[in-house]
């Protein structure tokens, strides 16, 4: 075999090792023989936060990690998030249609604040990955289609009038974003529908957000000038405090039932959805979904935001999720916070992991998950495959086939000592120590 090894350990980020010849063991891992979903994309979301820090940095060093992010070289990102108006890393929140009153017409709809952050922080990842795909959702409605008029809390007015305008801004957000240069190509339809919270959100009860998607997004959407998939997402767990309809008006409902069984199974509706966007907080509910739904596609959108300690253990944690989700299915994986400030704060409070950490004087400092993240995304390609494994680093171990037929496996150990790590195809094998709590990513040409 032709293998390239890369390792990281908490004093040693990216090294490439020679691969030693070394007898084999019994802790063996291979190929099961099934290829299961393609991936199509790493990548981050573009928070004003994340663009504020950046503008710290000198601008050589600043584009120098936007280049590592998205060129092919480097962590090779194909892929990203934005907001539709606010999110809970925005600088102030705001949405694409500031009005004191009832505004159907959209008559005051504007992109002018994202041409500010969002849209300089898209267009220079751009510049190294000029086929950038992006899906986009709303914290919250404009406030003045909401229960109540804040950002903050609250529902969707389950009007004709709001939902037809509200079905109408997501369209006029794509179609203005695309007049940007930017491709808009999935839309979800809430950030965390199932949290009630004091930063921009907005509660969707499933019977709500299936008459909204088959009554008017879905329609408005087909015969939008500029299209975008439609999105079940982004679907996060469940929050204790909130009581839904139904029977006994009981916080401890079964929220598959209520939320995405309660949409996919509506034919109507669910002739307009492309997938399920699933965040860290709605991993739980992802094999109720494939198992009713098995046609359905699966996004992975957005990575455990941690409380900005940025540590090794927690990049272990993500490499478990990361591991989770293409397990199940996810054809893409996208980290939250790209950049931020030393210290991870948000303006109101909540401190967050970033891939990369900007000092008051503008050092950039390369986090713990940013190595993971490149461990995945330098070497799968758009168009890999999924490659099943077994044996006793199964669950330790995520292998893909790109389409040039190159092996990639991406192998985590998070345990307290060295164990011996040997892979077998075919007639052919090698074996490795991997020491306690390191990655390694070995690269296998066909």
């Amino acid at each position: 075999m032709k293998i390239r090894h890369i390792a990281t350990s908490e004093t040693q980020r990216f090294v490439e090792q020679p691969v030693t010849a070394r007898p084999a063991t019994t802790q063996t891992l291979s190929l099961t023989g099934e290829k299961k979903q393609e991936i199509l994309g790493f990548g981050g979301c573009f928070n004003e936060l994340g663009w504020d820090a950046l503008l710290r940095a000198p601008k050589e060093d600043r584009e120098a990690f936007m280049h590592d992010l998205f060129s092919p070289e480097g962590c090779g990102f194909t892929c990203g998030r934005v907001s539709i108006g606010a999110n809970d890393f925005s600088l102030s929140w705001y949405s694409c249609d500031e009005s004191d009153e009832d505004d159907y017409d959209l008559t005051h709809f504007s992109i002018e604040r994202d041409k500010k952050y969002t849209l300089p922080y898209i267009h220079e990842a751009q510049k190294s990955c000029p086929q950038l795909t992006l899906f986009a959702s709303p914290w919250s409605p404009p406030v003045w289609m909401k229960t109540k008029k804040a950002y903050n809390f609250g529902r969707i007015r389950m009007e004709p009038a709001v939902l037809s305008a509200y079905a109408k801004y997501f369209c006029r957000f794509v179609d203005a974003y695309d007049k940007e240069g930017v491709d808009v190509s999935m839309v979800h339809v809430q950030n965390e529908p199932m949290a009630d919270q004091k930063f921009p959100s907005c509660l969707w009860y499933g019977c709500d957000m299936r008459d909204f998607i088959k009554g008017y997004l879905g329609p408005e959407m087909e015969k939008a000038p500029k299209k975008a998939e439609i999105w079940l997402g982004t679907i996060n767990g469940p929050f204790t405090d909130i009581r839904w309809p139904g029977p006994g008006n009981s916080p401890d409902c079964d929220y598959f039932d209520q939320f995405a069984n309660t949409i996919l199974s509506d034919d109507e509706a669910r002739r307009y959805i492309t997938g399920v966007g699933v965040q860290w907080g709605g991993k739980h509910q992802i094999d109720e979904i494939l198992a009713a739904y098995p046609e359905m596609r699966v996004m992975q959108t957005e990575s455990e935001c941690g409380d900005s300690l940025n540590d090794w253990p927690q990049m272990e944690y993500i490499f478990r999720q990361m591991w989770r989700y293409f397990r199940v299915g996810a054809e893409r994986y996208v980290y939250w916070n790209m950049a931020l400030m030393e210290g991870g704060i948000s303006t109101w409070g909540w401190r967050q992991n970033s891939l990369v950490t900007v000092s008051e004087d503008g050092k950039l400092t390369l986090q713990p998950e940013y190595y993971l993240m490149k461990h995945f995304s330098h070497f799968v390609k758009k168009g890999a495959r999924y490659c099943p494994v077994q044996g006793r680093w199964a669950a330790n171990t995520v292998a893909f086939e790109n389409p040039d037929g190159t092996l990639v496996l991406v192998v985590g150990s998070s345990m307290n000592e060295d164990r011996p790590f040997t892979f077998t195809r075919g007639d052919e094998s090698f074996t490795e120590i991997i020491p306690a709590h390191t990655i390694h990513t070995f690269v296998i040409e066909p």
